[in-house]
């Protein structure tokens, strides 16, 4: 943030004013100097705009996020269309995760300077953080345009472009960045999550293990690679990774419950239990602990009680998907399929997944909806196709396999 900055060139004197040497003093980093003379100015200008940017920013370096905020929103009632402010100011919303704030400010920014490439680059964080993904892309590449072949932009493509699923292109986007930057341990582990979602599992653990090599205190990436070898069935290596990252952060919610989830696979149902009360000791009653507990009592075959730990994780998050995606499948083993379908539904309203698409068709399917179940069944073929191959042979639609509309889905997809 101190780019902007660049265009003040100062020539050495006697005498400065303060608000030289307040500006001297940001671009040395020693901001609290550069807020002393900064407020040593305004007493009396106190509506210099220069001097209440200068001080903003130096604030903002300083976390001290609200006096910074003060001063910018003070500097724009008195500058309007400086396209700088609103840049600056759009950044620190966006770093407080004030996003719709943000997003007014950086457009504003955009409209006043539209070939200042940062204010790109911060709409698309905006953007993918509000789940705008597509829009980001766009803002990326605007920034692209600006700033060819900037590691850091790629890298932030490859992260947006990984979220949603487009994970060849997100690939590629890795790769540039560590053909500049070989020993970039984020993009190394962005490189290991789309070879992940590619299918391409043995090239993911050996992304993701050289990122865990240049970086070995990041749990992040020790938990990605976790995920990667539970995936390639490796499930005391993926224990083993677990455990690390417990050890770097023993508070780490998603490393307890994926070891929770593997000791179920393993049948260790007490080593379950202890993982699940070991995260509660942390996270008191949290909806994905919650909703975890409810998966290791439905693997146990206790159904009530699974649905009860559903009801009490959805009761704190209402579209916790995991928990929903559970209890459809509770619903429908149970036979309560309107009510599972009620689940599915809410489920599919927050994104495409292929696995509740597929068993809302199979459902469809079994109350004759036909048209309905070749919809769900086509949404889910979509995004995998390999569930238009499982419903070949799925007796769930045995009824419905050669009706006219299953016909038409399966020559859309070249199995006919």
């Amino acid at each position: 943030m101190n780019d902007e900055f660049d265009e003040f060139f100062y020539e050495s004197g006697d005498e400065q004013d303060p608000l030289e040497m307040a500006q001297i003093a940001f671009q040395r980093n020693e901001l609290a100097e550069a807020v002393e003379y900064a407020e040593a100015w305004l007493e009396e200008h106190p509506l210099d705009v220069e001097a209440l940017h200068v001080c903003a920013l130096a604030c903002a370096g300083l976390g001290d996020d609200a006096k910074a905020l003060a001063l910018y929103r003070k500097a724009l009632s008195l500058a309007p269309g400086h396209g700088l402010l609103h840049h600056n100011i759009g950044a620190l919303l966006e770093k407080r995760k004030h996003y719709d704030q943000s997003l007014h400010h950086l457009r504003q920014a955009m409209a006043l300077q539209p070939d200042f490439p940062e204010t790109y680059i911060n709409l698309g964080n905006v953007l993918d953080a509000m789940g705008q993904g597509e829009e980001a892309l766009r803002m990326y590449r605007e920034a692209l345009r600006r700033l060819p072949d900037t590691a850091d932009v790629y890298f932030n493509l490859g992260c947006t472009l990984n979220r949603l699923g487009r994970f060849q292109e997100a690939l590629a986007s890795f790769r540039t960045v560590l053909t500049s930057e070989p020993g970039s341990a984020a993009a190394l582990n962005g490189q290991g999550l789309a070879l992940a979602g590619l299918g391409r599992g043995d090239e993911a653990v050996a992304a993701l293990s050289a990122a865990v090599e240049v970086a070995p205190e990041a749990p992040l990436y020790r938990y990605n690679r976790a995920l990667a070898l539970r995936s390639r069935n490796r499930l005391q290596d993926a224990l083993d990774d677990l455990d690390e990252v417990l050890r770097i952060d023993p508070c780490f919610l998603e490393a307890f419950l994926q070891k929770a989830e593997i000791f179920q696979i393993l049948e260790r149902w007490q080593e379950s239990r202890r993982m699940l009360a070991a995260a509660e000791e942390c996270y008191p009653a949290h909806p994905d602990i919650l909703c975890c507990r409810g998966l290791l009592l439905k693997n146990q075959g206790s159904v009530d009680d699974a649905l009860a730990a559903l009801n009490q994780s959805l009761e704190k998050a209402p579209d916790h998907r995991k928990a929903l995606s559970l209890k459809g499948l509770l619903l429908m083993e149970m036979g309560s399929l309107e009510e599972a379908v009620s689940c599915f539904n809410r489920v599919l309203e927050q994104g495409d997944n292929p696995d509740i698409a597929y068993r809302r068709a199979c459902i469809y399917a079994r109350q004759g909806q036909i048209r309905k179940a070749a919809q769900s069944l086509g949404q889910a073929a979509a995004r995998d196709p390999g569930k238009l191959l499982a419903a070949k042979t799925d007796e769930a639609f045995d009824a419905v396999r050669e009706t006219p509309s299953f016909r038409r889905l399966f020559k859309k997809f070249h199995l006919l």
